[in-house]
């Protein structure tokens, strides 16, 4: 009997956690919030493949899908992003398997999982808590002139990097936009900004989830940035 009121909380515990989840067909599970709150008829276009400073979308090394992923630059789904918030985005679910394993070596089951949000244009608002001009990597061929901005984006401008998503501006973005000048870039930590670009998992950084990251996803490129001035969005493109 002393047996059975041990177990007892356990087992409510375990009951209480079940019902908080959701799973999907991958047998994936994440908050039941996210998978309600997504979009769930979002198109998933092709993205576009050009060369940049002569290096490919693929990059010079690396996984090479991913870099393609990275290096698009399209436009949305013709202009047009689906309004996702942040709270969804940065809780939306992904297999806990894939990290640091090229996607040539991934599961159908992953795929799926990841598949069912990758590629969407999604637009969101959050709070810059920092910006990092970003070492060489296989992404952009390791230009040493040609490199990421690390952003991290948050829920509210008072929270730890832990809870962050992190977006990512990149080159050939940068290219098409000469607003986006280092110090602009850097000007927006403490902003709250408007975000629109492609929604990606990268499975690269598992070392940094619950220190400076929450979550796998993110908005990689951006294409958009909108800063709240007076109560109106306003790009930082010019």
């Amino acid at each position: 009997m002393k047996r059975l009121w041990v177990l007892l909380p356990m087992a409510l515990l375990l009951v209480v956690f079940i019902a908080g989840c959701s799973v999907d067909s991958s047998g994936v599970y994440g908050p039941t919030s996210a998978p309600g709150a997504f979009p769930g008829n979002a198109a998933h276009p092709t993205p576009n493949t050009t060369s940049f400073q002569g290096c490919p979308p693929g990059g010079d090394g690396g996984d090479q899908a991913l870099n393609t992923l990275k290096n698009r630059t399209d436009d949305g789904n013709n202009g047009a992003f689906q309004d996702v918030s942040f709270d969804t985005l940065v809780n939306l679910s992904y297999p806990q398997d894939i990290g640091r394993v090229q996607r040539a070596n991934w599961s159908q089951s992953d795929v799926a999982a990841v598949d069912k949000y990758e590629g969407i244009a999604v637009r969101t608002t959050g709070y810059v808590l920092g910006v990092k001009h970003e070492g060489t990597e296989s992404t952009n061929c390791h230009s040493t002139d040609y490199r990421d901005y690390h952003v991290w984006l948050g829920a509210n401008a008072s929270d730890p990097k832990s809870k962050s998503m992190v977006i990512e501006v990149t080159p050939r973005e940068r290219d098409e936009r000469p607003g986006w000048t280092s110090s602009a870039l850097s000007g927006l930590t403490g902003e709250q900004v408007r975000i629109s670009g492609w929604l990606l998992l990268d499975q690269e950084h598992p070392e940094q989830l619950g220190q400076t990251r929450a979550t796998l996803w993110e908005i990689h490129p951006i294409i958009h940035i909108e800063v709240n001035q007076g109560g109106s969005w306003q790009s930082i493109d010019s």
